[in-house]
């Protein structure tokens, strides 16, 4: 959902319930102008503040930032294109952003012993599935049902580590892996959805 949608939302359920901008303000912090600026899209939302005005208006953080889209339906005939089709080429823009996933999970995970590559793909692969059912489209850019998931994720690791964003730490025979992020994930670069869907996934798997 865009800054200007979530905009848009603020202010119809702020009018809902009867409240004026000054009262809004007043409940989050924040001036009056910054409320104007955020109900008309001019102004990017910090997920804290996201946070402050879901509570302020009296609702879920997801219903806040939920955009309801058309769940696209895959055939069987479509499951088997993917499956047959080479590995994608994915653009600057869906790197970046499992880029910034990855970095997201071994935030919150690489002091787990057992977060190793495999777990790692697992949490990918559920907050793209719990993305993809909810709005037709996956977190990280990798196609839904890709049988190459695992593949682009450890190459994005191997980049990742060779431009010093993650050190890399094997066990005594070498089978398994585990990534410790060095620099720290950038969220402005997702939405609040996506990173709402991404803790549920970490959670469940940490659970």
């Amino acid at each position: 959902m865009t800054h200007k949608n979530i905009g848009h939302r603020i202010k119809l359920i702020r009018c809902a319930k009867g409240l004026s901008q000054e009262e809004l303000a007043r409940r989050v912090d924040l001036p009056r102008t910054a409320i104007t600026k955020i109900e008309s899209g001019s102004q990017d939302v910090r997920f804290k503040e996201l946070e402050k005005l879901s509570e302020a208006l009296g609702i879920s953080l997801g219903n806040l930032v939920e955009e309801r889209r058309p769940v696209r339906e895959s055939s069987d005939d479509e499951f088997f294109r993917v499956s047959e089709s080479p590995a994608p080429s994915f653009q600057p823009y869906a790197e970046e952003k499992l880029r910034i996933m990855l970095l997201i999970i071994l935030e919150r995970c690489a002091g787990d012993p057992g977060m190793d590559e495999r777990r790692l793909w697992a949490i990918v692969q559920r907050a793209d599935q719990s993305c993809f059912q909810a709005y037709g489209e996956t977190i990280s850019g990798i196609p839904y049902l890709s049988p190459h998931l695992q593949q682009t994720i450890s190459e994005a690791l191997e980049r990742m580590a060779s431009s010093q964003e993650l050190m890399r730490i094997e066990d005594r025979d070498g089978k398994a892996a585990r990534h410790l992020p060095l620099v720290k994930a950038d969220l402005r670069r997702l939405n609040a959805a996506d990173y709402i869907i991404i803790e549920k996934a970490i959670c469940f798997a940490m659970a």
